[in-house]
């Protein structure tokens, strides 16, 4: 993964939408953008569940917004960033994809007083099982598809639970690199 620092969030910029597409609107983006930059240089505290959850409206009339999925894959990308912040530490490793010992290290937040979560166990094991497919590379690891089915049961109130947004987030980043693994190697 390519290091992303405050300077760079806050000068990114994306191509435009399709024609016939209406894309972001473009200053809500850089706007968020510069939210996302402060909150890595502690000057905000934006979460990846609202990075996750941001919904940009519309470009104004008449004019081309900025490309979703441009924008949607650069937020992924900073989710990251930011797990690795709040670890301590910074990506900082080049074109490196996620590794069996990120995995193994990753630390979702509890989730919201009075909201449930997903059952700690549930993904404690699923990341198991991810570490192993990403160490192995073998018929029987997780594919892409596997990734986007999986489903986790709410936990009981006293029971350990992780932030659902969260880990959402981290399964479309999981997803994204899995189907580039799979495009590599064909």
């Amino acid at each position: 993964m390519t290091r992303v620092t405050p300077d760079d969030v806050r000068r990114t910029r994306f191509g435009h939408a399709p024609f016939g597409h209406h894309g972001y609107h473009p200053a809500r983006v850089d706007a968020f953008c510069a939210r996302i930059a402060d909150t890595m240089l502690g000057r905000d505290h934006l979460t990846i569940a609202d990075i996750r959850l941001i919904e940009f409206d519309a470009p104004p009339p008449d004019h081309r917004g900025y490309d979703i999925d441009q924008v949607d894959d650069f937020l992924d990308q900073v989710c990251m960033e930011l797990e690795y912040l709040r670890q301590g530490s910074s990506a900082g490793r080049a074109h490196d994809p996620l590794t069996p010992d990120d995995v193994l290290r990753i630390q979702f937040s509890a989730p919201p007083y009075g909201l449930p979560g997903y059952h700690a166990k549930e993904v404690g094991a699923f990341l198991d099982r991810l570490a192993a497919t990403l160490a192995h590379h073998g018929p029987s690891g997780l594919t892409p598809e596997d990734v986007r089915d999986i489903t986790f049961h709410l936990a009981p109130e006293g029971v350990p639970a992780y932030h659902r947004e969260e880990v959402d987030a981290f399964l479309d980043l999981v997803v994204h690199q899995l189907e580039n693994s799979e495009a590599r190697r064909c």
